[in-house]
């Protein structure tokens, strides 16, 4: 009960997050939803005003209920009022569309071969009517002088519709649909420079306009001052928070070491701003109006920030804790941290309930409520008699409390752990917040003195430099990290169960928390194993990649791939369509297979080449249209056939007729509308004169 009396917000988040999640379940009966909550606040306020002059325990009750469900349908309303296409004025419903108005809302992305631009569709063209629509959409626009020109808030006119983005085609694979849903976008397409161009005017909302402006001019003074693009590209990341320019072999050596969070503005260098901040206005020993004045300084310095880094979840969830502290000492108010900590997650999920589903803000919390929780009491356990060893063991505690709490999560979306993430943390953290301040200080000395900027700019370099030998160093260390870790959604919960359980156990020496632990511990294992014993079978698996072949034939733990020379010299095919296929089902040993040695007899195991282009897995005999040289002589019966792109269209007729099959498999679904005049998809043994 103590627990709960103190974190009030609490009792509300919890329901409304599960409003959230519920949401898509109520998408066709949201008129009863909207029913629901008005009777519930009506019922909440009269219960509230009767409670005033009667005490009734069990009115009490059933007032903390119907407010409860209040906050869990209000959870649902606000979601689905977030997602654009739910609206009759959503650009998807209107067919037939020649054109669009479309605004940018964000800076555009400079990508290889294309320029990205978020935009807002605000007009369609329908023959002869225009219609006021709205609705996100990502489009890719072809790299040249005017797409390149483009800016924040400009309007282009987009010939022709946009695509609904289609939901992964490959087991396991990362889903885009899902991905961009989540942000309220549903359609993407890509555009040459005949069908889109600007019309000159522009709407911004200036503050964010202002926030661009500065992003650019840093952008210009760190180009001027670090030479060197890789460490350009860490030091913009870590002190606004831009990583465009970052190095992909140094982030995948912060990945490893899990140091990957320093480069993510979030409430580590918040945290250092308002250090730093605190330190120069002296606001420890400010008392009355000068303490307030002061106090908001601050705030709108962090605002500011704020601005300047995109207003990430994770840097607006550290300043809206911190302003909810600063406020508070202001006025001479106490604090609650977990009350801080769901007040912040209140609101920015009152701002956009589909936060939830942001990665960076779910590590973000987790890491927050991990240091809360447990980094007291881990100190209490190591102690140090001196100054320096105190803030040691502090950064320590930190270290390991934040990740207790998130490596579950680490562990279900990415497959890896660090084991060295103290020891990296430890070398890392110092620097990092050295790294901050050189840079905030370099672009004040910019418009005071350069020759300092520069120098400031030049030892930045040395600790960057040293940061990322120090990752790259642990990062190839025996057992550095463990990697193609797989855990179910399950059993990341029964994870959490048991540190919740175990910890309040531990701290606050209620026994029964250690029953609850060994439950979870136990139910894990049995999730396990379920998990494991389904995976115990034979599979032929088909996999989509664009004009090419790549055919998984699994043998329990065993896979063997058959892929096209494209596929398997590929590591893009391997990183994105392979290898969530063989994490997922916990695949120890895979054997690649080029298509090209299907011409000869031998056995891969449980499969079997039998020349040309037939194979035969499981009792089932497969036909690889594109691995087969010459013509057919006689006609002959398969179970699969297996069609790919290279054939013309005359070979896949004569296919047609000499060989019989009980199903088609498409390699490229992108060319199924031309293969499928030539090959009857459900087979055509039924059709067979014999």
């Amino acid at each position: 009960m103590f627990f709960w009396r103190h974190i009030p917000l609490l009792r509300f988040l919890i329901p409304f997050i599960g409003g959230i999640f519920c949401a898509d379940l109520f998408l066709t009966s949201i008129f009863w939803v909207q029913i629901i909550t008005a009777l519930s606040l009506l019922l909440s306020i009269g219960i509230h005003f009767y409670l005033r002059k009667s005490i009734h325990k069990r009115l009490q009750l059933a007032g903390s209920f119907i407010i409860l469900l209040l906050f869990f349908f209000l959870g649902i309303l606000l979601t689905n009022a977030r997602k654009d296409n739910t609206y009759t004025s959503h650009f998807s419903k209107i067919s037939d569309v020649e054109y669009m108005v479309a605004r940018v809302l964000e800076a555009p992305q400079e990508k290889e071969k294309s320029v990205s631009c978020l935009v807002e569709i605000s007009w369609v063209n329908q023959a002869t009517k225009n219609y006021k629509t709205q609705g996100k959409a990502q489009v890719y626009l072809s790299k040249d002088s005017a797409s390149l020109s483009l800016h924040y808030g400009d309007y282009i006119i987009i010939k022709g519709q946009l695509n609904e983005i289609a939901a992964s085609s490959n087991p396991f694979q990362f889903d885009f649909k899902r991905y961009y849903a989540a942000t309220n976008i549903y359609h993407n397409g890509y555009f040459t420079s005949e069908r889109w161009r600007a019309t000159g005017g522009n709407k911004v909302n200036p503050i964010y306009a202002l926030g661009y402006t500065w992003q650019r001019a840093l952008q210009k003074i760190f180009n001027h001052y670090f030479t060197d693009e890789s460490v350009r590209g860490v030091a913009e990341a870590i002190v606004f928070g831009y990583k465009d320019e970052l190095n992909d072999d140094w982030l995948e050596a912060f990945s490893k070491t899990g140091t990957i969070h320093v480069l993510a503005v979030s409430g580590l260098h918040v945290g250092i701003i308002y250090t730093l901040l605190s330190y120069l206005l002296m606001l420890g020993s400010s008392k009355g109006r000068s303490r307030v004045i002061k106090s908001i300084v601050i705030l709108l310095s962090l605002f500011l920030y704020c601005l300047v880094t995109g207003f990430s979840p994770s840097v607006s969830r550290a300043a809206i804790m911190f302003a909810t502290v600063i406020v508070a000492k202001a006025f001479q108010r106490k604090t609650n941290l977990y009350n801080t900590l769901s007040f912040a997650c209140f609101i920015l999920l009152l701002l956009n309930p589909l936060n939830i589903y942001n990665v960076g803000f779910q590590f973000s919390f987790l890491a927050v409520i991990g240091i809360v929780l447990y980094t007291d009491y881990f100190k209490r356990i190591w102690r140090s008699s001196t100054k320096i060893g105190d803030k040691v063991m502090t950064l320590l505690c930190v270290s390991l409390a934040a990740q207790l709490t998130t490596f579950p999560l680490g562990l279900y979306y990415f497959h890896q752990f660090p084991n060295y993430f103290i020891l990296s943390n430890l070398l890392v953290i110092p620097c990092i917040s050295i790294v901050l301040y050189l840079g905030v200080f370099m672009v004040i000395c910019t418009f005071i003195y350069q020759p300092v900027a520069q120098f400031l700019a030049d030892l930045a370099e040395v600790y960057i430099r040293f940061i990322v030998q120090v990752a790259s160093y642990i990062q190839e260390l025996p057992y550095a990290f463990f990697e193609n870790v797989h855990i179910t959604f399950s059993q990341m919960l029964t994870v959490y169960v048991f540190l919740i359980a175990l910890m309040v156990a531990l701290v606050h020496k209620w026994w029964q928390g250690f029953g609850i632990a060994l439950i979870a511990a136990m139910g894990f294992m049995a999730i396990d194993y379920n998990y494991q014993y389904s995976l115990h079978k034979n599979e032929f698996i088909a996999f989509d990649v664009k004009k090419e072949v790549l055919l998984g034939f699994r043998d329990n733990d065993r896979l063997t791939v058959i892929a096209s020379k494209g596929a398997y010299t590929s590591d893009a095919v391997y990183d994105y369509t392979l290898k969530p296929y063989l994490i997922n089902n916990r695949v120890s040993i895979c054997v690649v297979i080029p298509m090209e040695m299907l011409k000869a007899k031998a056995s891969y195991g449980n499969l079997h080449s039998l020349g040309n282009g037939f194979v035969w897995f499981d009792n089932k005999s497969y036909f690889l249209t594109d691995a087969y040289k010459g013509y057919l002589k006689k006609e002959i019966e398969v179970n699969n056939l297996v069609v790919g792109t290279h054939k013309s269209d005359a070979f896949l007729k004569f296919v047609k007729i000499h060989v019989l099959y009980d199903t088609a498999i498409l390699m490229d679904k992108r060319n199924s509308e031309r293969i499928e005049k030539q090959i009857d998809i459900k087979g055509n043994k039924t059709n067979s004169p014999n």
